[in-house]
């Protein structure tokens, strides 16, 4: 089996390749990664949240909302506020409410720790290095298939964030926890979303697997947690072996919580990017609709930081377009359509900055270095903090 070389992310796949998941793809696939892993990836391609779609399916013919509803009601009030639960509700809550042996919550502080530190530097690297990883086809087909994403990127930007941050947060992912509750919503809207997705008859099952399903949810885990640090480290920030390795198990518990089956999920950066190679080898790779999803996804940054004068914001807009191309590479970010100038001169300026601000912190004012840390994710504009917010509007 190949594996990536030890410290190397994964790279996507070369251009001229026969269709994803096409069946000489898969053939060239197995070749590569051997039958185990990629049987394995194939298979879980069919499959999605048996538990709570399940759930979603039993309020399929209730008033509509109601599902999210009644997943937010249980989060807040407990299983025992609904009279007369339904089986499934109360197997999904089952499933929840159990934490996994291998959860070591000191150990994910340390993850927790470098992401209050680094706060408005972890949500670039998320937005320009991780998030266009999670548009690469084919995994991009139910993120489109509504074109809402295209209309409300800034809107929906600050609730995937939000999501990210929360499962940062010490202690987050405890029980009573906002990162907690916010997986469980996030579950449900995948579920509702995939159902709806194949309820609606356009959806090619044979040729793409369900919808949101367990392969592309494990692998956008190993986006949201690893290839994260990874864009900090690019930028400059300095990544402990401890920290990489507790962003993987924080996502690990992430995974769990989303639904993600334990065969295909990750336990290991080895893991995580055998997982991410065998993605770009089957299918991971941009296509049109990537480019769509990233050229959106890039013109929202001013809306997102509220950035007001039309001129700040176009010089916004091209310091973030050459950023994220400096983090990605030029290969990856040609292909998803980044034009424009490189400014290779200034990106390197700024990481030389960052590195030079690692090893002495007080080059920064104190209220820049605030701003830089957990402040930025305090924002009062950015989300709601306040104690019993209404998460079920978070992802409607």
């Amino acid at each position: 089996m190949r594996r990536a070389a030890s410290g190397a992310m994964p790279t996507v796949s070369a251009e001229g390749l026969p269709p994803p998941l096409s069946p000489e793809r898969v053939r060239m696939a197995r070749e590569a990664h051997g039958e185990v892993l990629i049987n394995r990836y194939m298979k879980h391609l069919d499959i999605g949240d048996p538990l709570a779609d399940a759930v979603v399916a039993h309020f399929e013919d209730a008033a509509p909302g109601q599902a999210i509803r009644v997943f937010n009601q249980v989060l807040n009030q407990g299983l025992e506020s609904v009279s007369k639960p339904p089986p499934e509700l109360s197997a999904l809550m089952e499933q929840l409410h159990h934490v996994p042996d291998w959860v070591d919550w000191r150990e994910m502080r340390h993850a927790s720790r470098r992401v209050l530190q680094t706060g408005f530097l972890t949500g670039l690297a998320f937005a320009a290095f991780a998030l266009p990883h999670c548009y690469l086809a084919t995994a991009n087909l139910p993120l489109a298939f509504t074109g809402r994403l295209y209309r409300e990127t800034a809107r929906r930007y600050v609730r995937t964030t939000r999501f990210v941050i929360e499962s940062f947060m010490p202690d987050g992912l405890r029980r009573d926890a906002d990162g907690f509750k916010l997986a469980v919503m996030v579950r449900a809207f995948h579920s509702r979303t995939r159902l709806a997705i194949l309820d609606s008859g356009r959806w090619d099952s044979d040729r793409y697997g369900v919808p949101l399903n367990q392969s592309h949810m494990a692998v956008n885990a190993v986006f949201f947690s690893l290839y994260v640090f990874e864009g900090l480290r690019r930028m400059g920030i300095r990544v402990t072996r401890r920290e990489f390795d507790s962003v993987i198990l924080t996502w690990r518990y992430v995974s769990y919580l989303l639904g993600v089956d334990d065969e295909i999920a990750f336990r290991s950066r080895p893991e995580a990017r055998d997982l991410v190679d065998v993605a770009f080898s089957l299918e991971f790779e941009p296509d049109e609709t990537s480019k769509k999803l990233y050229r959106s996804m890039i013109d929202a940054g001013p809306a997102y930081m509220e950035i007001r004068g039309e001129r700040l914001a176009r010089m916004f807009t091209g310091v973030s377009r050459s950023m994220s191309r400096y983090l990605l590479g030029d290969n990856l970010a040609r292909r998803l359509g980044s034009s424009g100038p490189r400014l290779r001169l200034l990106c390197r300026g700024i990481k030389a900055i960052i590195g030079l601000t690692e090893i002495m912190p007080w080059l920064l004012p104190r209220r820049m270095r605030d701003y830089m840390g957990v402040e930025f994710w305090l924002r009062p504009n950015l989300y709601d903090l306040k104690p019993g917010a209404d998460h079920a509007t978070v992802l409607d």
